[in-house]
């Protein structure tokens, strides 16, 4: 090893990021060969340094900047005047995104157009507003009869306009004055109000006419009538059984849109599913005859969702015991009929539906029979597929029951809870209402 007069200096390296900015870093000359340590450390700072540019990484555009082209900069202003009407929507798809903006004024449009024409003297809107293919007349014994037939499909597309319309009015211009009215400021809160107490307008009036007419009809208690005399009776439909069936198929497709145009819950798919199939339940019903036994089975599965939607409504003004009752109830009310009555139904169109049927009336004997153990499998498949959806759900009441009874916290159904679980405006006052 030399001396240490003889040994050779480092090289030295020196970041000056005050002075030369970030990419600019200080490298010295190599080692200078002198025979005194501390000349060569003084000829080193002295010699001016060498500037390396180190390569600028490229700046990343913003996220509102990139791509910003007609389309981006329209699906913004979409989302923006979504957000002016109060819509949290499931999608970020600009037609739907449109589509929920102007919902009602689309409707209203729509609809307008159907009277407008009728009242012009044109003989196709008839068939949007009122029901079509009768076969017996009112002056009959019986009462007017109607058949199904091509046309229920335009009354049909009339009501699903004139559910939406409704919606979007109660949405916008009559349920929001009522959590004003009770001083809730939050504006999940309100909308979740609004959107609540809209289904449960709709399901009380609907399980309320769908009874009356249940009252009126021979099978009223009787599970055995549901059967009897098909097809014959069962072809010819009274015309509040028809209206009935039709409009609740209406709401039910409806519903397929609203799923997607109001904020993503945690159950979105099973919600979706369940759905489809009773939408597929109501058409094959009402295609094979069994309209009777369609009539009592949306009657047994509306009826819990009173309970359900009230309890949320309350829970939503900010009560406590009363939410808690309600979903007591919903409790007892979801077991008796959507377990219990519905299983019950199940075995009857199972036995009772094929059974109660004359072997010259069974499918495919005679031409309007669609009783058979085949076409009756078919039920059950599509109702076991419900029937799972449903004890799913029945679990996630279970755990609600067990956080009120057993760790004594308050009912909070998380059936459908938002999927985010909180809102980026939880905090934001609803329109209309006092910052807090």
């Amino acid at each position: 090893m030399p001396p240490l007069e003889k040994r050779q200096p480092r090289a030295i390296a020196v970041v000056e990021a005050s002075k030369h900015g970030p990419h600019h870093r200080i490298v010295s000359d190599p080692a200078v060969e002198l025979d005194d340590p501390m000349q060569a450390y003084a000829a080193k700072a002295a010699r001016p340094a060498r500037r390396v540019r180190q390569r600028a990484r490229p700046a990343s555009k913003p996220r509102s900047a990139a791509g910003e082209g007609p389309r981006a900069r329209e699906s913004s202003r979409q989302r923006e005047a979504a957000r002016k009407h109060n819509l949290v929507l499931n999608t970020r798809n600009p037609a739907v995104v449109w589509v929920a903006t102007h919902e009602l004024a689309l409707s209203l449009v729509v609809l307008g157009v159907v009277h407008c024409c009728r009242l012009l003297g044109y003989a196709w809107p008839a068939a949007w507003t009122s029901l079509q293919h009768q076969a017996r007349a009112a002056d009959s014994p019986q009462g007017a009869r109607y058949v199904r037939g091509a046309c229920d499909a335009a009354f049909v597309v009339n009501w699903i306009f004139q559910i939406i319309a409704a919606r979007a009015l109660a949405l916008h211009y009559v349920l929001p004055a009522i959590p004003r009215y009770f001083g809730v400021t939050n504006t999940r809160s309100a909308r979740r109000f609004c959107e609540t107490g809209w289904f449960v307008g709709y399901i009380v009036t609907s399980f309320t006419i769908g009874v009356r007419y249940w009252m009126a009809s021979p099978y009223y208690m009787n599970m055995r009538n549901l059967y009897t005399d098909y097809p014959e009776d069962h072809v010819l439909m009274p015309y509040g059984l028809k209206w009935y069936y039709l409009v609740q198929f209406a709401f039910w497709t409806s519903n397929i849109y609203t799923i997607f145009v109001e904020e993503r819950r945690k159950d979105h798919l099973e919600m979706l599913v369940h759905h489809v199939v009773t939408i597929a339940l109501v058409a094959a019903s009402y295609f094979c005859h069994f309209t009777r036994f369609g009539h009592v089975f949306m009657l047994v599965m509306d009826f819990p969702d009173i309970f359900l939607s009230l309890a949320k409504m309350f829970r939503y003004m900010g009560h406590d015991m009363i939410p808690n009752v309600l979903f007591g109830a919903f409790t007892v009310s979801w077991v008796a009929t959507k377990h219990y009555l519905c299983i019950k139904l199940m075995v009857s169109i199972w036995t009772a539906g094929v059974t109660e049927v004359p072997p010259e009336k069974l499918f495919p004997n005679h031409p309007d029979s669609y009783a058979s153990y085949t076409i009756v499998a078919v039920f059950w498949a599509v109702l076991c597929v419900l029937q799972a959806i449903l004890v799913y759900w029945l679990f996630l009441i279970a755990k609600v029951l067990h956080r009120v009874l057993i760790m004594g916290e308050d009912a909070d159904d998380n059936r459908s809870d938002d999927e985010g679980g909180s809102d980026d405006d939880d905090d934001t006052p609803a329109p209309g209402a006092e910052p807090k």
